[in-house]
């Protein structure tokens, strides 16, 4: 089945980190950014388009209201904004511009989730809307089928978390090229991940350690 997948964008870094940990936990993929100028450069880099952007309204270089407008010029996907500036100009300029929902700041994580959710329901989304990439990718033994994400190496199916197999998927997609440490980071993480001098493997081996640690602190 197709995982959803969210571009955050917005410039608290505490804000990100909360929003990514539920969502992946609530079974989508993200991808995150910082100010508009980088969303914009994340969503027109990658080879997977977000399925909905969460974005917040105030932030430095371009704001969200001018990454919206910006947007709207060529891409319908569904967006929900996040904003503290809840005035009722700023929500009704919102929806002008092309806004699917609107989430005032505080908001309750169940909510949001909801909302979500009901958004992709409307069939908005390229996941919805198209049916899920079934053609085979094939590289030697190795084998991805992109909708069910799967992996088989000849005909044994190997296990790998969303990251490691968009990390794959984004290598065979390009056979013979060189793919910079950048490139990869842009394109599998997003744009906040880029500057990092981290390797691929530290940032895929800390994200499989948070992920069992949020696992247990659920548990428990």
């Amino acid at each position: 089945m197709h995982r959803p997948l969210i571009l955050i964008v917005d410039d608290e870094s505490k804000i990100r980190r909360l929003l990514a940990q539920n969502l992946e936990l609530e079974g989508f993929d993200v991808q995150t950014a910082s100010d508009g100028a980088q969303a914009l450069e994340v969503y027109n880099k990658s080879v997977e388009k977000p399925d909905l952007i969460l974005l917040d309204l105030m932030m430095p270089e371009i704001d969200g209201m001018s990454m919206l407008k910006r947007l709207r010029k060529s891409s319908d996907v569904p967006v929900i904004i996040l904003s503290a500036k809840d005035e009722r100009p700023m929500v009704i300029e919102s929806f002008r511009e092309g806004a699917d929902d609107f989430v005032s700041k505080p908001f309750y994580i169940e909510e949001l989730m909801e909302r979500i959710r009901a958004v992709l329901r409307r069939g908005k989304t390229r996941s919805l809307v198209h049916a899920p990439q079934s053609q085979e990718l094939i590289c030697g033994a190795l084998r991805l089928l992109p909708g069910p994400r799967q992996c088989y190496v000849k005909d044994a199916l190997v296990k790998l978390t969303d990251r490691e197999f968009r990390l794959l998927l984004e290598l065979v997609k390009h056979p013979g090229e060189v793919m910079t440490h950048e490139r990869l980071l842009r394109a599998v993480w997003g744009g906040t991940r880029a500057s990092e001098r981290s390797s691929i493997f530290v940032l895929l081996l800390q994200e499989s350690e948070e992920s069992l640690n949020s696992a247990a602190w659920t548990a428990a």
